[in-house]
């Protein structure tokens, strides 16, 4: 009988919200104590997890870290911000791609996540399927010609799909301090979503 918390993919049984990219990677949101032992286990067999949360105090990183240390899952945290500019360079998009690829032919699997799983992970994601290990220069080559739509396809399914711009800009004209502060916060987070993914696409020279 299959569980329903869980759907079947590529024959990989995943959390609900958790998704298959290819046969070497997973995506999805901050994973719970729970979650985490699930990926762990060989329907999932998650070995090593990138986490791209930014530095700060909230969700308990440390958590995570522990469990995956308990479970045997390698544990890298990749700081990357929208909100405050903080963007990882290129050379760390290569690096982060080509980890997942050698992960995989050892026979292991790799979690991409954030907060949501939408923003931040989105960028990695459509990073890795669209170089799958190899420098971009390279990518850009084979393709030649065939490289622009190559990308814009990927950004479709990897960014554009996966609700990466699911912030409209709100205008709020009335006199609740705390309508007004959240209706600010959605449009600068809205807007810095929107200058991080006009900055990869300047680096994958789009």
């Amino acid at each position: 009988m299959n569980n329903p918390q869980c759907h079947n993919q590529h024959d990989t049984v995943l959390p609900r919200s958790y998704l298959m990219v290819d046969e070497y990677l997973i995506r999805g949101p901050h994973p719970s104590i729970s979650t985490l032992i699930q990926l762990k286990k060989k329907s999932c067999g998650v070995t090593q997890i990138y986490d791209f949360r930014h530095i700060s105090i909230w969700h308990f990183k440390f958590i995570e870290r522990w469990c995956c240390k308990f479970l045997g899952i390698k544990y890298i945290r990749v700081p990357y911000s929208n909100l405050y500019g903080v963007y990882p360079g290129l050379a760390v998009f290569e690096e982060i791609a080509k980890s997942v690829k050698q992960n995989g032919i050892q026979g292991g699997k790799t979690l991409f996540h954030c907060n949501s799983g939408r923003h931040r992970t989105s960028h990695f994601s459509m990073f890795y399927k669209l170089t799958r290990g190899q420098p971009l220069h390279l990518v850009q080559k084979q393709l030649a010609s065939e490289y622009e739509n190559t990308v814009l396809k990927i950004v479709q399914e990897q960014v554009i799909d996966q609700n990466y711009y699911d912030r409209p800009q709100i205008t709020y004209k009335g006199v609740n301090p705390w309508k007004r502060f959240m209706a600010q916060r959605n449009n600068i987070i809205s807007l810095a979503t929107k200058k991080a993914h006009l900055h990869l696409m300047s680096r994958l020279g789009m």
